[in-house]
């Protein structure tokens, strides 16, 4: 049975983004959880005696926030969407894309955050987690033993130390971080580069596995000179 939708006086502000304050709250109190179906437009436009447009601008800006996903079909509507982290990798990537932030605005963010998620991950990590790292080191090694290497695998680590936080947040804060670094060092292939980062990427490991963290979070303040150098050289190689 459809849900009913709760009651609500709209006053003379903006009346979509009244009826949008409503409809989270509604989300938020737990009125309708993830995957169910909101009420169609024209049923909220009547329970709150608004327009149509009005109730079709609040869902629309719910989309955009990634509050609600639309589905179409017989079956289809306004459904409350599952957390994830999707919208915060989309903010971050489209931030960077179109000149809201750049690849040296994010390592210097990545310069005060990771040696302290190194800390922590060598408090919390799991076998699981270690198994996950040491995987990931053995593809790296493999691509740059073939004289092609993976700078996105070994990018990628960084997200699996966040992981090993076992925080929720920091999980998908990273994700959005190595969303976009993937994008700048995958342009730039370097050999050199990539045997220096997996030796890095070993140190991280050896240091969380014993649980040493303040020798994983020294060790990740040197690794960020490491790339402020290779920031520089991406730089450099789009002015050519």
């Amino acid at each position: 049975m459809a849900k009913k939708l709760q009651s609500a006086e709209i006053h003379k502000e903006r009346v979509s983004d009244q009826i949008k304050a409503i409809l989270k709250q509604s989300i938020l109190d737990g009125h309708f959880k993830p995957g169910d179906k909101l009420p169609p437009e024209a049923e909220i436009a009547q329970q709150y005696s608004v327009s149509k447009v009005s109730a079709r601008e609040a869902l629309r800006e719910m989309e955009a926030e990634g509050l609600i996903v639309k589905k179409r079909g017989a079956f289809g509507g306004s459904f409350v969407a599952e957390p994830g982290s999707e919208k915060m990798v989309d903010v971050v990537i489209n931030s960077y894309q179109f000149g809201g932030i750049t690849a040296r605005d994010l390592a210097e963010f990545r310069r005060i955050l990771e040696p302290v998620l190194a800390k922590l991950a060598a408090e919390k990590r799991t076998d699981k987690d270690l198994e996950e790292m040491e995987k990931c080191i053995r593809d790296i090694r493999v691509s740059i033993e073939r004289g092609c290497p993976d700078q996105t695998k070994a990018i990628r680590f960084h997200r699996l130390i966040a992981n090993a936080c076992h925080n929720p947040f920091i999980s998908s804060l990273m994700e959005a971080l190595v969303e976009v670094f993937q994008k700048v060092l995958g342009k730039v292939p370097d050999l050199e580069t990539a045997k220096i980062d997996i030796e890095y990427n070993q140190l991280f490991f050896e240091h969380i596995k014993n649980r040493d963290g303040e020798k994983a979070e020294a060790v990740m303040v040197q690794h960020f000179d490491t790339l402020e150098e290779l920031i520089t050289k991406t730089e450099s190689v789009k002015k050519q």
